[in-house]
């Protein structure tokens, strides 16, 4: 928390300084994260998890009609991977004619889609094999971060600027559900974490990003962006789970203010 309220406040103070031209902006784009935590979600990585549920007499009834014949799970996900996120954000920043002082928050919902296969002992299948069935398995994930940071003037002339903004991020994790589905059904796979107050793993994390962006500006007070970040960050899950890794993303992102290009 320390760490959070410093990246905010620092910032803040030096936008309170004259001489300078005070911008906000709104963005979105796609969030490309790293596989290392996707594994999280594969389904056999917690105590209750899919065999758990396959075996849970509760449900029983429902998968034996399902399936008809002796079924059992025989392959989980190997390599898991999370799908292009979604990210939208807000940014504040002032310039000066060399470049620009910036903080920013920005939300990514995250998802993984898997499957793992379950055998199925059909004597019809005129087969001496089982018939295999892949099923879904999914994740969703969502992550905040928050960039604070300077970008530097490569080119600014004529209404053009194209910058390089280099930032520390603190980054804020947290798995919101993972689960099977059978035969339309839902399956909560459980990874509830004993002593915290938010039972689902997540955590804050440290990193440090640079970009690339360009930007046009087609009045005094309107501006579009379009952008490159990439983030070398430690995603934060469990004890055990906390790496660090490359994410990427870009978007695109309107400014509004006075920007301070040369004429």
């Amino acid at each position: 928390m320390k760490k959070i309220l410093a990246l905010i406040v620092f910032p803040i103070t030096l936008f309170g300084q004259s001489g300078s031209e005070l911008i906000i902006g709104v963005n979105i784009g796609a969030y490309a994260a790293n596989k290392n935590t996707a594994g999280l979600y594969k389904g056999d990585v917690t105590s209750y998890n899919i065999y758990s549920i396959f075996s849970n007499p509760n449900y029983q009834a429902e998968f034996d009609n399902y399936f008809q014949y002796p079924y059992q799970i025989v392959e989980t996900p190997v390599n898991s991977t999370y799908r292009v996120g979604l990210e939208v954000g807000a940014h504040i920043g002032k310039r000066n004619n060399n470049g620009e002082l910036f903080i920013e928050m920005n939300f990514i919902n995250l998802e993984v889609q898997e499957y793992f296969t379950v055998a199925i002992d059909n004597p019809n299948n005129l087969s001496p094999d089982p018939t295999y069935q892949p099923l879904p398995i999914f994740g969703e994930e969502r992550r905040s971060l928050i960039n604070c940071g300077y970008s530097i003037d490569l080119y600014n002339e004529k209404n053009v600027i194209v910058g390089l903004p280099i930032f520390a991020q603190l980054t804020n994790a947290r798995l919101e559900r993972n689960y099977i589905v059978v035969n339309n059904q839902q399956y909560n796979i459980n990874h509830t974490v004993i002593n915290q107050n938010n039972n689902n793993p997540g955590g804050v994390g440290v990193g440090a990003g640079i970009g690339l962006t360009g930007s046009i500006q087609f009045n005094k007070q309107f501006s579009l962006l379009i952008g490159y970040n990439a983030q070398y960050s430690r995603i934060n899950m469990q004890e055990n789970l906390k790496p660090f890794g490359i994410q990427n993303s870009i978007f695109a992102r309107v400014l509004f203010g006075k920007k301070a290009t040369l004429e």
